[in-house]
């Protein structure tokens, strides 16, 4: 689920920027420093939060033969992602920043309503939303020191409201009343 939605979000904005594919990728952001690596942007996973308000999700569900089934309800993650940008020129790094902010001001949603020509929003996902996200510079310092010290021009996004869920249920009668044995006898 989350590997589909940032191989989506890759593809978005690659195709935003104008840029060939193997110059996006997703991936350990400290890998830019990689001599080996192809100059470019990277997008990789920061860190993982549950959306806690909409954890009290009902455990019931109505299947299409009527019955019903008891099912954990699903977790919403947020995902935080970092885009670094490191093309061959500096000026180029930042323009390509700068793009891509221009790109989540502009469409902060992703569905399959405003899906790109030949970039098919997956089906296993319902939507996907973008905020920026403004670290401090003790943040982006402890951020960039655990990825190995080098900086590149970033900005991070939260993505939110992934939805994951396994699809595992156990069937049942339906309950419909509950009762109640007042009497209670002492041994």
């Amino acid at each position: 689920m989350i590997d589909e939605a940032m191989e989506y979000i890759r593809r978005e904005v690659r195709d935003y920027l104008g840029i060939a594919d193997n110059e996006a990728s997703v991936g350990h952001i400290h890998e830019l420093k990689d001599t080996l690596t192809t100059p470019g942007l990277r997008i990789g996973l920061v860190n993982l939060s549950e959306e806690s308000a909409l954890r009290n999700s009902n455990h019931v569900v109505r299947n299409n033969a009527g019955q019903v089934e008891y099912k954990e309800p699903p977790v919403y993650v947020n995902c935080w992602l970092l885009f670094g940008f490191d093309f061959s020129d500096y000026g180029t790094s930042l323009l390509r920043l700068s793009q891509t902010v221009e790109h989540f001001q502009n469409k902060r949603f992703f569905d399959q309503n405003n899906e790109g020509v030949g970039n098919p929003f997956p089906a296993t996902i319902e939507r996907l939303i973008f905020d920026m996200h403004s670290a401090d510079f003790e943040q982006l310092n402890h951020l960039w020191g655990i990825m190995g010290g080098t900086y590149f021009p970033s900005v991070m996004y939260k993505m939110r409201l992934l939805r994951v869920q396994a699809d595992v249920s156990v069937s049942g009668p339906e309950i419909t009343h509950l009762e109640v044995n007042t009497r209670f006898k002492a041994q």
